[in-house]
């Protein structure tokens, strides 16, 4: 079986950016509201590489996409919006995978779906890294109040009464335990290993996250995986410092249910694979698939040194840099350089077949943006990075 993971490489060096933010004020909630529109359309990249968006109102009608994110404990709100919420009350930092930044509190603006007041905490913070330009990230100090229904074949959210819930019919059951007010599942992660506390994150765009001391290099990719007796195929999961996380892309393989107020995760599985479908960012990431791609290329036409063209592998990403570029925002020089570039001037990946105990490496480069991939070294180590050989180039 052929490798296919291009789908997922466009998001992997920017999913840190794009990922959640966690906003660490301890939020007082109202009563929940009792009513919600039934069925809310999804945004059709949700989960095709795209992150999972709903329109809300505010109460002079005009209307915002919102970010549905478990990873965020507060609801995060763009500095355009800011002239519409009164008085600031306070000022903090938000914290999430970007960075820090300092944030501003105001009052917590209501908030509608269709003609429904949504429950939120009593503040909302502005300027963090969760917000996006003229929208907003609605967070665990709303969600939590709701049993909520992704259905990623008829891109549909369904807010469903949790006591009238048909657990039967919903697949299978996962306990959820809040700690810090965001939602974790106790279970081994996709790279298996010990049961340890999984962060449900909706606002992570990738299959998952897992420590450095896990994963090999800064992302693994992986041809098949088994989770919880269930095989899946074409995963991506990203090292971070310490987070084990399940992402987006994972999640839409599966009808998912998130019964918040009975603390209960319900996943069945639909998809083996990823979603099919066009993602609408994926042409402005093409940079982000390039390099894998020409790897490929080489490897399915025999000219990939010390790899058949049916080699089963998984794909670590294991360094890279890039052709710089100005930055507009000084508070993320250092770190879009560091990852949101994906203008790649050379990369190394790792191939590594799961019954070989030898490990395949290939560095390949280009002069400038528009020049052609060159493969500039090939060799092979064992697992602990030990030197075997030099493999000769096409």
């Amino acid at each position: 079986m052929k490798t296919v993971l291009k789908f997922y490489l466009f998001g992997v060096l920017t999913l840190l950016l794009l990922c959640s933010c966690a906003a660490t004020a301890k939020e007082t909630t109202v009563t929940p509201a009792t009513e919600l529109s039934a069925d809310v359309a999804m945004n059709s990249e949700a989960g095709r590489g795209g992150l999972l968006f709903v329109n809300l109102r505010l109460e002079d009608g005009e209307e915002l996409p919102f970010l549905l994110d478990t990873g965020a404990t507060g609801t995060v709100m763009d500095k355009s919006i800011e002239s519409k919420l009164g008085k600031r009350t306070g000022t903090g930092v938000g914290t999430g995978w970007g960075g820090t930044n300092k944030v501003d509190m105001y009052a917590a603006p209501k908030l509608y779906l269709g003609n429904t007041q949504l429950v939120t905490g009593k503040k909302v913070w502005t300027g963090g890294p969760g917000a996006t330009s003229g929208s907003g990230t609605l967070g665990m100090d709303c969600l939590k109040h709701y049993c909520l229904q992704l259905d990623f074949a008829k891109e549909t959210i369904r807010f469903l009464n949790s006591d009238q819930v048909d657990s039967s019919a919903l697949g299978k059951a996962y306990p959820v335990t809040l700690k810090g007010n965001l939602p974790y599942i106790h279970h081994s992660g996709l790279l298996g290993g010990p049961d340890s506390d999984l962060l449900v994150d909706l606002g992570c765009r990738v299959d998952g996250m897992a420590g450095t001391n896990v994963v090999k290099g800064l992302a693994q990719f992986l041809p098949v995986c088994t989770w919880d007796g269930e095989t899946y195929s074409n995963l991506a999961i990203v090292a971070v410092g310490h987070a084990n996380v399940l992402g987006l892309n994972f999640f839409a393989r599966h009808l998912v249910t998130l019964d918040f107020p009975h603390r209960t995760l319900y996943l069945k599985q639909t998809n083996v694979g990823p979603l099919a479908g066009n993602d609408s960012k994926r042409v402005e990431n093409d940079e982000n698939e390039a390099p894998v791609i020409f790897l490929e290329g080489l490897k399915e036409n025999g000219r990939l040194a010390g790899l058949s063209e049916d080699d089963d592998v998984a794909i670590y990403l294991e360094s890279y840099s890039n052709f710089d570029y100005p930055v507009a925002n000084d508070n993320y020089v250092g770190y879009v350089k560091g990852y949101f570039n994906s203008r790649h001037k050379s990369a190394t990946y790792s191939f590594w077949k799961g019954d070989d105990s030898s490990v395949c490496h290939y560095t390949i480069a280009r002069a400038s943006e528009e020049s052609p991939w060159q493969l500039e070294k090939a060799w092979q180590t064992d697992q602990s990075d030990k030197f075997i050989k030099a493999y000769p180039l096409p």
